[in-house]
């Protein structure tokens, strides 16, 4: 017997929960067992989409990261980036960044690091399930030496109180990224698990609030993320 739309929906919503579940139980179970740094830091996010035609896109992301909640700073960084939307479900881009890097509890003078990124996205939607498959690979200079990496990220988003992203709705979202250095050496760098909630202020902003569990191979991180989005369209 064919399932209605909405029978599939409520599979897909069902579906998505396990996700989350499991995401969040991973995060949790890694968390238990970390020894190094218990402490909650706080990343907080701007992005901005500026849609210039169709087909071309400028994306511009910002962050401050701090050890703690606000005022120990670890990162800030500015990452525009120029993308090209070969379809609606495929795009190419291209991103310069500029770091500034500061060691835990230390007073000295920021490490800088400009990094070239080519980045490439899958879009799909099962449902009302929106996944985002993200590809870069990362061109970094510091100061004294240079370095490269591979970033994959999986993304599952769904709205939660409606059927699509409209002003009002609550959604969650949840990833996974591995991040693997390719030079110097061959070597896993860190795998980043994320879990939130968000609200859609407009059609075209929404604000979001999470957790980010980072796992190195020599430490674990806790991390509260802000995230504040806004689109805007020149065409």
């Amino acid at each position: 017997m064919k399932k209605t739309k909405r029978e599939i929906n409520l599979v897909y919503m069902s579906t998505f929960k396990r996700v989350m579940m499991a995401c969040l139980l991973m995060v949790a179970m890694v968390t238990t067992k970390a020894q190094a740094d218990k402490e909650l830091g706080g990343w907080y996010v701007y992005n901005g989409f500026f849609n210039i035609s169709e087909k071309f896109e400028l994306f511009v992301e910002s962050q401050y990261r701090s050890f703690n909640t606000a005022d120990d700073p670890e990162t800030f960084f500015f990452r525009p980036f120029f993308n090209y939307n070969v379809n609606k479900q495929f795009q190419v881009g291209l991103g310069l960044e500029y770091h500034n890097t500061w060691d835990y509890e230390s007073s000295t003078d920021p490490d800088t690091e400009f990094r070239v990124t080519l980045q490439s996205m899958l879009f799909q939607n099962v449902g009302r399930v929106k996944l985002q498959h993200r590809y870069r690979y990362e061109f970094r200079n510091f100061e004294e030496s240079k370095a490269q990496r591979f970033r994959y990220r999986l993304q599952a988003t769904v709205p939660l109180n409606n059927k699509t992203f409209e002003k009002g709705t609550i959604f969650a979202n949840a990833f996974n990224e591995i991040m693997v250095d390719s030079q110097p050496d061959l070597q896993l760098s860190q795998n980043r698990i994320y879990a939130g909630l968000g609200y859609q202020l407009s059609n075209l902003a929404n604000i979001q609030v999470g957790y980010l569990g980072i796992a190195k191979p020599e430490d674990f991180y806790n991390r509260f993320q802000i995230f504040f989005t806004h689109k805007l369209n020149f065409y």
